[in-house]
């Protein structure tokens, strides 16, 4: 099996607390590679030690661990975003012969990823205050955060040492990638749309994962009118689950809010982001054949983490009628969804049925039952499909 990804040569990410990581999934692995060389400045941090050593590990065709979510899927027959990336950046290939002997490069990245803070409106159940502002507070009503800290973390924004560099990689940037928090209402983010018109670079691709709760307003700007200046942008708006059932994994949503701000930017959206976890494999069906009648792409991606919020925590009975269900609607769809979509489809599958994590359920539960009473909510009245499995944990 190849270990080489394009990534570390064209693609850089960096976290809200200034960390830089391999891409966005590495980030799941406690690994020397995340958060290397924290607080830096991107150029310096391009050619970074930990960076370089990924890369001669790569072009050896040695394992890395920060890349065990992308090994792990495709031991389960599952395409991961590492084989993902090398067909969506083939033309860049070349990059490998172009490594110096002690790993570095001598080409910008040009494909950015930089998390401006973590304001955010949401507390999805699947994430965190690391990720959320608004799961900041509730951290704290829990007991889980000190009263003190912080709710919004932000390292970006502000920074000019970061502003120096980009402005520097800018020119030859041909995707920029935003991401939560919520893009809409990140300072960094239009900061970041403005210098990029600034330098004159509009060919460029936005691209965004958003939970499509804003207007698109945000203070002096409105991001509709930015984005009517640049040639390509795609909003592939954040969505889990259908309707009541979406609402309860991502608190905060509002399905018919949701719906409405998908009519207002739909010239933009090409693909919803759809992700696939012990909330949303009972009801993603219905979400699929909601997208499809608005001739939109999905791309499912499965929860890694937590772990205990995954399908592969499901009991054997229960993911054989969830195995049907999808069978059944997935012959339904078969002239809507292309080849892609479809093996997207069966991806979410092979992931839930490769591993037996029943023991985590109990887990699952806990966390169920601490965020219910604390909510006034309740699994079993929003999941009647699963609560005889549910009763059972």
């Amino acid at each position: 099996m190849s270990t080489r990804c394009i990534l570390p040569w064209l693609h850089q990410y960096g976290d809200i607390m200034g960390g830089y990581g391999l891409c966005c999934y590495s980030m799941f692995v406690d690994d020397k590679f995340n958060q290397f060389d924290k607080g830096v400045a991107p150029l310096t941090a391009w050619n970074n030690k930990s960076i370089r050593s990924a890369r001669l590990a790569m072009l050896s065709n040695k394992p890395v661990n920060a890349c065990k979510p992308c090994y792990d899927w495709e031991a389960s027959g599952i395409e991961s975003p590492r084989q993902k990336n090398e067909k969506r950046w083939s033309a860049w290939l070349n990059l490998y012969d172009t490594t110096a002997p002690d790993g570095s490069i001598s080409t910008p990245p040009i494909y950015i990823d930089f998390r401006f803070g973590n304001l955010c409106n949401f507390t999805c159940r699947m994430c965190g205050s690391y990720a959320s502002s608004s799961w900041a507070k509730e951290e704290k009503l829990l007991g889980k955060l000190e009263k003190t800290a912080p709710g919004h973390y932000d390292f970006w924004t502000d920074n000019d040492d970061f502003w120096t560099d980009i402005r520097k990689i800018a020119p030859h940037v041909k995707t920029v990638y935003f991401a939560g928090g919520e893009p809409f209402v990140q300072l960094g983010h239009y900061k970041m749309l403005d210098m990029l018109l600034e330098v004159g670079n509009v060919t460029c691709e936005l691209t965004y994962n958003t939970n499509l709760s804003y207007s698109g307003k945000f203070k002096s700007w409105d991001v509709a009118k930015l984005w009517d200046q640049f040639d390509n942008v795609q909003v592939w708006p954040s969505i889990e689950g259908w309707a009541e059932r979406a609402e309860y994994g991502r608190k905060g949503l509002d399905w018919s809010k949701f719906c409405e701000n998908a009519d207002k930017f739909d010239r933009y959206i090409t693909t919803f982001s759809i992700v696939s976890s012990a909330y949303t494999i009972t009801s993603n069906l219905q979400l699929i054949q909601w997208v499809k009648a608005r001739h939109k792409m999905i791309h499912i991606t499965n929860l890694v983490s937590p772990s205990h919020l995954s399908t592969t925590i499901l009991s054997t009975a229960k993911k054989r009628q969830i195995n049907k269900q999808w069978q059944a609607g997935l012959n339904q769809l078969k002239d809507q969804l292309d080849q892609y979509e479809l093996n997207n489809c069966l991806d979410c599958l092979k992931h839930m049925n490769s591993v037996d994590d029943t023991h985590l359920a109990g887990k699952f539960k806990d966390w169920n039952t601490t965020l219910d009473n604390s909510r006034s909510e309740s699994f079993i009245d929003t999941f009647p499909e699963l609560a005889d499995w549910y009763k059972t944990i």
